[in-house]
């Protein structure tokens, strides 16, 4: 073999392509929706002066310590993720990157993030990283192949962001930071329900276990869905109760949360692949608009 040849097997080539597979692997769009999250978090305690580097330092840390999670995810998910339609032409089913580079990444990129907020910010919202992380993959990933209550504990793990953000602004946790936790929490449900819901034949055939395989009708997805959009809107209230929002927060809230009740209702009452894609997106718009509102209330009021 020759030596340029020999090169190539130990240091394979780096590509466009492939670092565009690994960029993927991180799964950007979630992973926009956590940063966010998070910088929610870092800006809502009411006595916190907001500075620019912190903030750059949860972002990078986060996006490190996310996006590694979501890498070992689908290293741990590679079986199912090459079933299932939505999911067989991501970067490790279709063998573009193998499974020991999508560890090596993931692992890397993880104690990167794990780093960065420990030593940039205080040990607290590192080990909240840490918790986020081993919850995500160690819990939540086993979880979806066991029982149906993996979405009720993955939702734990969406909601530890903001208490990221909290720990980074205040050095500390306060009970303060309970209401956006409970939003965050309340908001997945319904919001990963309607995605279960939508693809329910693909979650079979993945072999994951998800309350819609188990409800022919819709009703007990729709009756969990209420449920859970009911204890949001609680939850959306809370966070003016305590301070934290201006009335045009609770205007905005109080619009949002019966718009989203309606829309889940539609759901209920007809549960249909349209209507939970109607949940879905009534989900992307109702957390976007609810915290863009928020945020921009601590920087221009």
């Amino acid at each position: 073999m020759s030596e340029k040849a020999l090169g190539a097997d130990v240091y394979p080539s780096v590509t466009a392509s492939k670092i565009r597979d690994y960029l993927t692997l991180t799964k950007p769009r979630l992973l926009s929706s956590v940063l966010f999250s998070t910088v929610l978090g870092f800006v809502l305690p009411l006595d916190n002066v907001i500075t620019v580097l912190p903030l750059l330092y949860l972002l990078l840390g986060t996006a490190l310590t996310g996006g590694g999670a979501h890498v070992l995810n689908q290293w741990m998910e590679q079986i199912p993720d090459s079933k299932m339609n939505r999911t067989k032409n991501r970067p490790l089913p279709m063998g573009k990157l193998s499974g020991n580079e999508a560890l090596s990444f993931g692992i890397v990129i993880s104690i990167a993030g794990i780093t960065t907020l420990w030593f940039s910010l205080n040990p607290l919202t590192a080990a909240l990283g840490i918790l986020t992380l081993f919850s995500y993959i160690l819990v939540y990933t086993p979880l979806k192949q066991r029982t149906v209550a993996n979405t009720w504990f993955g939702a734990i793990t969406g909601a530890l962001p903001p208490a990221m953000g909290w720990a980074a602004a205040r050095g500390q946790l306060d009970w303060e930071v309970l209401p956006i936790f409970a939003l965050l929490y309340f908001w997945q449900l319904p919001h990963f329900f309607a995605i279960a819901w939508m693809y329910r034949d693909d979650y079979r055939r993945g072999g994951f276990k998800m309350i819609s395989l188990a409800d022919q009708t819709g009703r007990k997805t729709g009756l969990q869905m209420l449920v859970t959009g009911v204890l949001l809107f609680i939850a959306s209230l809370a966070v003016y109760f305590i301070g934290q929002g201006s009335m045009v927060y609770l205007a905005v809230a109080s619009l949002l949360g019966l718009g989203f009740l309606i829309v889940i209702t539609l759901f209920f009452r007809d549960s249909s692949v349209e209507n939970a894609r109607k949940v879905f997106l009534a989900s992307i718009i109702y957390l976007t608009v609810l915290s863009t509102v928020l945020i921009l209330e601590r920087f221009f009021y």
